[in-house]
């Protein structure tokens, strides 16, 4: 399947190595691309974004794909990537900064222009829906221009989702419980991506979801469904 998105759940899961769950997606989205993949560190602290950008190009130069960190060039070559990959972190500070460089338009309308891939990672996959109002983070820096992300599809991504354990002794709000709460606000359907799950985005908006955890939907006013690997979405 070709994918113009491809959105990951996570960039660590449990006996694996960094990326490597989703290595076989990842070789597939980028094959053939003739330019550096273009990564945004943004959603780590500024302290972090050369290191950061180097574990990224670590894991890519096994597929001879060199990398560059998009705080390294100019503003206006950004459009100029095949790929742009937008890592996890604080989906806060992410925005916050994407809002300040004035970048969400840019990165927008260059992917749905089809002019460049888009691939994303926890912060950097709620970054790609709607709104980021579905992240897990701890609101630690505030984004002076809202909360609407980049909308190059219309719903809504929660990553890392987990499903209620009816074992648990804790008492606190379940994932499920947190997003009824959104839809008490909102009408955007959610998709919850499992650890290690991937939804991917063709360039005629046809959207699967690949990996073996999984996915579970919630829309309002109905019962939430799983949609397994291989299986198209349709909202």
């Amino acid at each position: 399947m070709q994918y113009s998105i491809l959105l990951l759940s996570s960039s660590n899961v449990h006996g694996y190595g960094y990326l490597e769950y989703n290595r076989d997606a990842i070789s597939e989205f980028v094959n053939g691309i003739t330019t550096p993949l273009l990564f945004v560190p943004y959603a780590a602290d500024k302290t972090e974004w050369d290191s950061y950008t180097d574990k990224i190009r670590s894991f890519f130069s096994t597929f001879n794909i060199p990398v560059t960190g998009i705080h390294t060039i100019p503003q206006e070559s950004v459009t100029e990537h095949e790929v742009i990959f937008i890592g996890g972190g604080n989906t806060f500070r992410l925005l916050c900064k994407l809002q300040e460089l004035g970048l969400l338009a840019v990165i927008r309308n260059a992917v749905l222009a089809g002019k460049m891939k888009y691939m994303g990672s926890s912060a950097g996959s709620n970054m790609a829906g709607k709104t980021i109002c579905t992240t897990n983070d701890m609101p630690i820096v505030y984004p002076s221009g809202g909360f609407d992300a980049l909308n190059l599809f219309p719903y809504q991504i929660n990553p890392h989702y987990q499903d209620p354990d009816a074992g648990s002794k804790h008492k606190g709000e379940t994932r499920d419980q947190r997003i009824a709460e959104y839809h008490q606000a909102s009408d955007t359907p959610v998709i919850g991506l499992r650890e290690g799950a991937y939804l991917g985005i063709t360039a005629t908006k046809e959207m699967y979801i690949g990996g073996e955890s999984g996915a579970k939907i919630f829309e309002k006013g109905q019962e939430a469904y799983e949609v397994g690997e291989g299986g198209r979405l349709i909202l």
